[in-house]
Parts: structure tokens; C-alpha cells; sequence
């Protein structure tokens, strides 16, 4: 079913000035004028019961009880996106507390000689969203003159990697749960076939196999910034590393 601001749309060209004048104020006021009787909210509008009856006609819809179901339907939806942006600012805050206060606590110094000794960085990435990490990742570091090779999700191209690095090659790998265990096995055969890498994880802020794996694990936060019944997204909240 169509929701109500659908079916203005659907029918927005049906509709005269006064009543496109009556829908938008109706719309804007959803909570309010879902509680008023169809005589309060003609006599509050200053129009006549009937022409809001033909608006609801117009719209698709069987009267105007089911016009008040909508805007009662729309009223909650606005109220939930509301409260989710509250939520998600209130998080977000927080998080972001969280990481400067994490990133501060970290001796960096011997990482950092890494990277400076490293004649490549590489980032492994086991998703699409880890894989725009690694993209910014990469970013940062080229801007302090570092080359990066960001590698496919892809297990071959781990291997393939092993045999192209040299010796002091840093080998970034994100994973927001840092338990995928084909990669962490792959990691863990990689570090008994070549000692070249300098291993670094980053991963949700939680204990995790890849992290123990490691010779530096850094971590990072996550806030939910959307969900519904079937999916929840969630955004990485990273600080620059270098």
C-alpha cells in the first residue's frame, strides 16, 4: 500500500489550489490533525466538509478515517526518525570521545618507524565498507608520502601480495569483527610461510582472533546510523592514524 505522501505525488495533478492548500497544511501537522473530527478540521481550515471528503477521493483513499490512519502513520514515522537522529547524534558524540581517548593511550612510535622503513603499505580489506576504509586509509598515507597497494577481498591476492613484498612491508587487514575465519586462518599460514610483513588489524572495538594474530591491533567504533526490521548500517568512525 501506497504511503500518503506517495499518492499526493501520484496525484498532485488532480488537485486544485485550495486543496493542494488543505493537503499541505495537513501534512505539515500530521500529529494534530490526526485527532481532529473531519467537522474540527474542515471549520479549522475554513473549508467545507465535502471538499476535504473529495480530496480524499482524489488522493485514492476510501474517506477521511482512513486520511487520519495516514497522517496518525505519517506522525509516528516522523517521530521515529526523530528520535533516530537523536540517537545517532548522542552516539556519535560519544564514540567520537571514545576513539580520541583510545588513540591517545596508543604507543604508535615503533608502528610509525614501520612505516617509515616500509617501501609499501598494504591494505586488505574483507568487504565493501572496509574496502572505502582502505581507500581513506590510502589517502592519508599517500599524503604523507607513503605508497599503498590497496588489495582486492580476495584470498589469492594475500598470497600473491606474500610473494611480491619485500622484507619490513607493512600488511594493513580490516575487518569489523576481525573473526572471519578464513582470512585469520590465511593470516595465520602467511605468518608461518614469510616473516617480511609488519601485521597490522583494525577492527571493531572488541577481543577478536585477528587482533591476536597481529603484531599492532588498533581499533575503532562503530554507531548505527540506520536500521529497520531487516538491516541495520553502521558507520565506522575512524581517526587519521598518521
Amino acid at each position: 500500500m501506497a504511503n500518503l505522501k506517495t499518492m499526493i505525488l501520484n496525484n498532485n495533478d488532480k488537485l486544485n489550489d485550495s486543496e493542494k492548500k488543505i493537503i499541505q497544511f495537513v501534512v505539515n501537522n500530521p500529529e494534530s490533525c490526526s485527532k481532529l473530527s473531519l467537522s474540527k478540521l474542515a471549520k479549522k481550515l475554513y473549508v467545507s466538509e465535502s471538499a476535504i471528503f473529495r480530496l480524499c477521493k482524489k488522493l485514492g483513499l476510501s474517506g477521511y478515517s482512513e486520511l487520519k490512519f495516514d497522517l496518525h502513520e505519517l506522525a509516528s514515522s516522523e517521530n521515529r526518525a526523530i528520535r533516530a537522529h537523536s540517537d545517532f547524534a548522542h552516539d556519535l558524540l560519544k564514540a567520537t570521545a571514545d576513539v580520541v581517548k583510545y588513540f591517545h593511550s596508543l604507543n604508535l612510535k615503533n608502528l610509525y618507524q614501520a612505516f617509515d622503513n616500509a617501501s609499501m603499505v598494504y591494505l586488505f580489506s574483507t568487504g565493501w565498507e572496509q574496502q572505502l576504509i582502505a581507500q581513506y586509509i590510502s589517502h592519508e598515507l599517500f599524503m604523507v608520502g607513503l605508497h599503498t597497494t590497496i588489495l582486492p577481498s580476495a584470498v589469492d591476492e594475500l598470497k600473491a601480495a606474500s610473494r611480491n613484498a619485500k622484507k619490513g612491508d607493512v600488511l594493513f587487514i580490516i575487518s569489523f569483527s576481525g573473526d572471519n575465519k578464513i582470512i585469520n586462518e590465511e593470516i595465520a599460514k602467511l605468518k608461518l610461510r614469510t616473516d617480511k610483513f609488519v601485521l597490522v588489524s583494525l577492527t571493531n572495538m572488541k577481543q577478536n582472533k585477528l587482533a591476536s594474530l597481529t603484531q599492532y591491533n588498533m581499533y575503532f567504533p562503530t554507531v548505527v546510523f540506520w536500521k529497520d526490521l531487516k538491516i541495520t548500517k553502521r558507520l565506522p568512525l575512524l581517526q587519521p592514524i598518521v
